[in-house]
């Protein structure tokens, strides 16, 4: 049976091992990960069978979990549980942030900061463990061990017995870091999951992760939710490229944030880029970060201005975003000549003086565009100039930098090796890229996974009185993103813009087309994800969702 202390312990252990995303506290979770699973009877019996994967090229040396247990050798149906282990960091927690990841503590001090009517009424109440990584998301790993445990007790009882074993099916365990950052975790895992499934001839029926999902609004919807599908995400990154002048001859240079502004009309909360899919609305593109790249001060003004934006996806066509990309950078151009040349004569009209105004050629162009070109001018030619971009990344990096920021230096190093530079916007894609994912009804395995929800939801309201749903995408980010590229596709315009690929960004698309797995997002139930007053249910995730798991997973190894 499934024993709820054993969850409760479990999580409590995990969240003592704090594992903030891209730091090398992340390396002791999976290490405290395989001593857990290791301590069920059958991965004693089968410790070949429990590994930790590195994931390449990571300069934390970070590894993923994986614990196949084998259950039924006659068949090769295997259902993976899986989920990341790393959490966001405990700035919110101010003065007690050093009591974050001790449940006793900061569920007996919670109390003594800031705390909305919602977080109070909740603490109060009992019914919720406060405190980093209860929601988002060691639970899922909690029960992910847990279910293993279970299983492969019931297993040994019917051995005993001469009974029927509980599944007529295997399940395979992997826990991956890195989601809260880039995912580095989850794109070596499919790479693994591909490997694995050679290596051992079997089939995946279906990919069960194991992540929190949170109500957009508790006080009037009570309703638990099953995700089929997941939303992805593209960060187009714009680079710009100006001439820059004294700031007493204002009208002689090309101004770079200018153009940087213009986009930023154009691009930030634009509902031309919304997609809808299966009833659910993507919410439109956000700038996530604008900034010139000014290093000291001077009575000039910028050469570079750098801005990226967040733009979610759920019905991705890589070659028309593109399209819609160069278009708006093309209007910036035209709009920032329109703007200095209204302004130029303001000022002439308001003084009398009569200005210059320099308005040089400005390009557009792509990523690609730039590095082939700057490839055909660089002394040494392109492996030179690939040396040179690896020794720049691998210095920042090394230095902490994020991948976003090393990103934005790659296109600036790129474009300085270009001779006959000009003042130009060049669009790329930064990392990290999600496909969105919607693996068709129609799929066999898809067909089956989807009868097994209808029928736990059923279970759900009969049994518990819960109200449980299927809502077609789950629009958090997320690892089952990577379960599998839309097929027919042409993702090359974005591929071949995707800044660092196969460098500072590992991303798999040979293994991503292989790997092609129905999955949900079937998780607990939390709220104030990344906030200092994250917390889980106790009821549903203790009392309700084991059983839940318990049945779907029955039902999916017949």
């Amino acid at each position: 049976m499934i024993i709820k202390q054993n969850l409760y312990d479990i999580m409590k252990a995990l969240i003592s091992v704090p594992g903030v995303s891209g730091t090398p506290s992340e390396v002791p979770v999976a290490d405290a990960i395989k001593d857990m699973v290791m301590e069920i009877p059958y991965f004693k019996e089968h410790p070949e069978n429990v590994k930790l994967v590195p994931v390449k090229k990571d300069h934390l040396g970070r590894s993923i979990v994986a614990a196949y247990m084998e259950l039924a050798p006659e068949t090769k149906d295997t259902v993976i549980l899986t989920g990341h282990y790393d959490v966001v960091d405990v700035e919110e927690y101010g003065s007690l942030k050093e009591y974050a990841f001790d449940l006793d503590e900061i569920n007996a001090r919670i109390q003594e900061l800031p705390m909305d009517d919602d977080s109070r009424k909740d603490l109060a109440s009992g019914e919720w463990i406060f405190g980093r990584g209860t929601a988002d998301m060691k639970f899922g790993h909690a029960l992910c061990i847990e279910l293993m445990r279970h299983f492969d007790e019931e297993a040994r009882k019917a051995a005993e017995s001469g009974a029927e074993p509980p599944l007529k099916g295997n399940l395979l365990y992997v826990a991956v870091c890195g989601e809260e950052t880039n995912s580095e975790g989850m794109l070596q895992a499919v790479s693994f999951l591909n490997d694995f499934a050679r290596e051992k001839g079997v089939h995946y029926k279906a990919f069960l992760l194991t992540e929190c999902f949170m109500s957009d609004d508790p006080s009037r919807d009570t309703s638990k939710y099953i995700h089929y599908g997941a939303s992805g995400k593209v960060m187009p990154m714009f680079f710009f490229a100006g001439e820059a002048c004294h700031a007493a001859e204002p009208f002689m240079g090309i101004d770079p944030d200018l153009m940087a502004c213009e986009v930023y009309r154009r691009m930030h909360l634009n509902p031309e880029f919304c997609q809808t899919s299966m009833g659910e609305i993507t919410p439109p593109p956000v700038c996530l970060s604008f900034r010139d790249m000014k290093p000291t001060y001077s009575v000039s003004t910028p050469l570079y201005t750098a801005s990226y934006y967040n733009l979610i996806t759920v019905k991705l066509n890589p070659e028309e975003v593109m399209e819609k990309l160069l278009r708006i950078a093309r209007e910036a151009v035209e709009a920032s000549k329109d703007f200095v040349g209204a302004k130029a004569a303001e000022y002439e009209k308001a003084t009398g003086a009569n200005p210059v105004v320099y308005s040089p050629e400005t390009s557009v162009l792509t990523f690609r565009e730039l590095y082939e070109q700057a490839c055909a001018d660089f002394d040494g030619g392109k492996e030179a100039l690939d040396a040179r971009i690896r020794e720049l990344a691998d210095g920042m990096i090394s230095d902490g930098a994020e991948i976003q920021t090393v990103s934005v230096q790659i296109v600036k190093a790129v474009y300085e090796a270009v001779k006959a530079k000009k003042p130009a916007i060049v669009v790329a894609i930064i990392p990290p890229y999600y496909p969105d994912v919607y693996i068709p009804q129609d799929d066999a395995d898809a067909a089956e996974l989807l009868s097994a929800c209808s029928k736990i939801i059923d279970y759900a309201g009969k049994t518990y009185g819960e109200t449980l749903k299927m809502k077609n995408y789950f629009m958090g980010i997320s690892d089952m993103c990577y379960t599998g590229l839309a097929e027919g596709m042409n993702f090359d315009s974005l591929f071949k813009n995707l800044v660092g690929i196969g460098s500072i960004y590992q991303f798999p698309e040979d293994a991503l087309r292989k790997f092609r797995v129905p999955g949900i997002v079937l998780g607990g139930y939390g709220k104030d994800f990344h906030k200092h007053t994250e917390r889980l249910h106790k009821h549903y995730n203790f009392d309700v969702l084991p059983d839940l798991y318990d049945r779907l997973i029955r039902d999916l190894l017949k």
